[in-house]
């Protein structure tokens, strides 16, 4: 009998000093302050996290080897990369990633190193909740606003328009079509890329609409599967066509659709290009499946213009005026002012 009593005082006793932890634990927690017991454990759900194993590194680059020889634009370069790609994952180029998110980053840097072209990247799937081309921002300049930051009237009556990406948005047309109506006074008009990040070509065609004539072909793309070019055209609206001087900004970080808007109406002859050579990022672009975890960000047509025959894939748009971007306003508007100096002596 007394030993029983002994043993039961042991085990109260045990019990109440583990009901006073984790007491102390829920205060600590309740109060912002580390308790011993919260050993940080890897949240393996987190993309960041997750574990890689060597099959799934081998699977997904194998696959990746594939989607790229199949549905790359290019096909001499869908093969190299394919080819490349073995090569490494087979010598033991990557054989040092453990997680899917360090296999995002340093598979996506070799992709566009090898293949020379800033339009390739891979994605976890779960990031985005599905296999999409569109990319989430987190630069306020690019979602405030569908990215439309500024519009003013300069003096000389001159129309400022601040763009920062061709946001892919129903919303971002209604705001493209108030803000050109604004500016429709102007005796010429500024249009700021030079912190624009790219987007979306149907933007860039109806903005480029409302400066050249109704059905003028814009451009062509060309693709592996297709026997014919599809023609871009600038589509028919129903404001007037605005044809103010035309002075378009960029710099060298400036890149994909909005290179298309400068190069568009370079070619068409309807603006003077002011600044930095762009950064040369030409090809549409798709997403495809890799795996259920990985997608790849892929081009999968290319651009023609009708006069140049050709687009400005790692070339970037040569300006027609060249200064360094933080001057090319400022250049703009001495051009600009020179216009209506000259007009007003005649």
């Amino acid at each position: 009998m007394s030993n029983f009593k002994q043993k039961t005082s042991v085990k109260s006793r045990w019990r109440l000093l583990v009901l006073l932890a984790l007491l102390l634990i829920i205060l600590l927690q309740a109060i912002g302050l580390p308790a011993a017991a919260q050993t940080a454990v890897p949240d393996k759900s987190a993309p960041a996290q997750q574990e890689l194993t060597a099959f799934e590194r081998k699977t997904a680059l194998t696959q990746l080897a594939s989607v790229l020889a199949q549905h790359y634009v290019l096909p001499e370069m869908a093969a190299q990369l394919s080819a490349a790609l073995l090569k490494a994952e087979a010598d033991g180029r990557f054989n040092h990633l453990h997680s899917k998110a360090q296999l995002v980053d340093e598979v996506g840097d070799w992709l566009r190193a090898v293949g020379k072209d800033g339009h390739l990247g891979l994605e976890l799937t779960e990031r985005y909740g599905e296999v999409t081309y569109i990319r989430h921002e987190s630069d306020e300049k690019r979602r405030n606003n569908f990215a439309f930051e500024q519009l003013s009237i300069l003096p000389g009556n001159i129309g400022y328009l601040k763009l920062n990406k061709f946001v892919q948005a129903d919303e971002a047309f209604d705001v493209a079509t108030q803000a050109l109506q604004f500016l429709s006074r102007s005796s010429a008009l500024i249009i700021d890329l030079r912190e624009s990040a790219g987007g979306s070509p149907e933007l860039v065609r109806f903005l480029l609409s409302h400066f050249v004539p109704a059905e003028t072909l814009l451009w062509q793309l060309e693709g592996r599967n297709t026997d014919q070019p599809e023609e871009v055209r600038a589509k028919v609206l129903l404001q007037k066509q605005l044809q103010m001087p035309l002075y378009v900004l960029q710099s060298a970080n400036q890149a994909s659709a909005a290179e298309f808007f400068s190069y568009a109406l370079q070619q068409q002859g309807r603006a003077t290009v002011i600044g930095e050579t762009s950064a040369g990022l030409a090809h549409y672009t798709g997403a495809m499946a890799v795996t259920d975890w990985l997608f790849v960000r892929i081009p999968l047509a290319r651009p023609v213009f009708p006069k140049s025959g050709d687009n400005f894939e790692q070339r970037g748009v040569m300006p027609d005026v060249k200064v360094p971007a933080a001057q090319a306003l400022q250049k703009a508007l001495q051009l600009e002012q020179q216009r209506q100096h000259n007009v007003a002596q005649y």
